[in-house]
């Protein structure tokens, strides 16, 4: 499984090198998956597979690059402030007050007030997502508290980093690597929802989400334009639920 799962991340990763937005052509427009277009053509004319696989690799990556953001800044956050109590108590007090706002309204609210492109996107989509790292970190720092190895190792004289090196990460990795099997999946499925409202990259940038929005008008016509994107979110979802829980 971990085999499949990093051999279609990195097939999905080339549609930056080989997929594309797709030359308008007026002339082949929703035409029907055949050999020349396997996927068919959009009402522009434009190559379906060229946009699925570039939208497919904008989306994945988008969904990593950010993950590892939240998973960073929650865990970083939550080790610097959990030696202090009131530090801990104003770093959860603050991801409260943020956890209170439902995340796609704040992510609609910033993108309101922001020109849309990748990195409004980027912006909107990593305020928040770094509180479940951080509250689980602690939690986990919690129970370690009285962990006899790291008594020892304090007592020795070893240094932070060393504690958080050899003793914390490698204990804190499988449920923050659990966690962040989740968050990938969030993140995609947010960036496909922004970008179905048309609040995420410009309509004629490839996302799987715009992609969707476009091809409502033609499902009669052209089912092909909505069957496919969705077939790529569907897969990228369950393979982000599967995937990195067994690479952890």
């Amino acid at each position: 499984m971990r085999r499949v799962w990093i051999a279609a991340s990195a097939f999905l990763l080339l549609g930056f090198v080989f997929g594309g937005e797709g030359g308008v052509d007026l002339l082949h427009r929703l035409e029907r998956p055949q050999f020349q277009h396997i996927f068919g053509t959009d009402e522009m004319g434009r190559d379906l597979f060229a946009r699925w696989w570039l939208g497919g690799a904008r989306a994945l990556a988008l969904g990593l690059g950010l993950t590892a953001l939240h998973l960073a800044t929650g865990l970083l956050g939550a080790l610097l402030v959990h030696p202090s109590p009131m530090a801990r108590r104003s770093l959860l007090a603050f991801a409260d007050i943020l956890a209170s706002i439902p995340s796609l309204l704040l992510c609609l609210f910033l993108l309101a007030f922001l020109r849309p492109g990748y990195g409004a996107l980027i912006l909107a989509l990593a305020i928040g997502g770094w509180i479940p790292y951080a509250r689980l970190a602690l939690i986990q720092l919690d129970a370690l508290r009285e962990d006899r190895s790291l008594q020892q190792a304090r007592l020795m004289g070893a240094k932070r980093a060393h504690l958080w090196s050899r003793h914390l990460l490698p204990r804190l990795w499988p449920l923050l690597a659990a966690q962040a099997a989740v968050g990938i999946g969030a993140v995609v499925l947010a960036e496909g929802g922004l970008s179905f409202l048309g609040l995420g990259l410009p309509p004629e940038r490839a996302s799987w989400g715009a992609m969707l929005a476009a091809g409502r008008a033609f499902l009669l016509v052209s089912p092909w334009q909505l069957i496919w994107p969705s077939l790529g979110l569907f897969c990228l979802l369950l393979g982000t639920e599967a995937g990195p829980r067994r690479i952890a």
